[in-house]
């Protein structure tokens, strides 16, 4: 009689459900973000995604290769909410202040993914692709400053790196103080008045 639990026989178990990987991904995010990379559980991920543990270890190796894919995970999704501003080429003038309000918007509409980001700082030296989301974000503010520049709309001294820095910040900095902080009004309002904020401050920094 075959063993139940040999990798080769999960695998088989699983082949009617293409999405195994998918499920994982999904599970993983919010338990990274609750518990950052020490604490999160591959037992919990597996029972949360509705799998065998055992698909973890092979579709992703180990608890560190379902962390970076997770990151992958994160870094699409970010992507994917700018790229409608990155093809408009009526929002040249003001693309930073469309890339931040892209960026807020995705991670205000999924409270795990801006958590994970922001225990990204905590688990950089666990892993190293903690920090690959806040790296591409602040990569792709620092070129909508660059592109601001060119145009003649930004300050040609203005350091692009740094000013995204403090963009990322800034956005990060919202979602991790927002329960102790930021607790007037409607979520919706507070949100929408400190993007306001942000935006005009670095306008402001950026401003001949």
């Amino acid at each position: 009689m075959a063993c139940l639990n040999h990798p080769v026989d999960a695998v088989a178990r699983d082949s009617a459900n293409r999405n195994s990987p998918r499920l994982l991904i999904e599970a993983a995010i919010p338990e990274f973000a609750q518990h950052g990379y020490a604490g999160a559980r591959t037992d919990r991920i597996a029972r949360r995604a509705g799998v065998n543990k055992q698909l973890l270890f092979y579709y992703f190796g180990s608890k560190a290769g379902l962390y970076r894919a997770v990151m992958d995970e994160a870094v699409t999704q970010l992507d994917r909410a700018a790229r409608n501003v990155r093809n408009a080429p009526e929002h040249a003038a003001g693309r930073l202040r469309e890339e931040l309000r892209s960026a807020f918007e995705a991670l205000a509409d999924a409270p795990d993914l801006a958590r994970l980001l922001v225990r990204g700082a905590f688990d950089r030296e666990e892993d190293a692709a903690a920090d690959l989301p806040t790296r591409n974000l602040a990569n792709r503010l620092a070129q909508a400053v660059s592109d601001g520049q060119g145009l003649g709309h930004y300050r040609d001294d203005a350091d692009p790196q740094s000013v995204a820095r403090q963009a990322v910040v800034l956005l990060l900095g919202y979602f991790a103080l927002e329960g102790s902080l930021m607790q007037n009004g409607p979520a919706e309002g507070r949100r929408a008045a400190w993007l306001n904020e942000v935006s005009s401050l670095l306008a402001r920094s950026l401003s001949w």
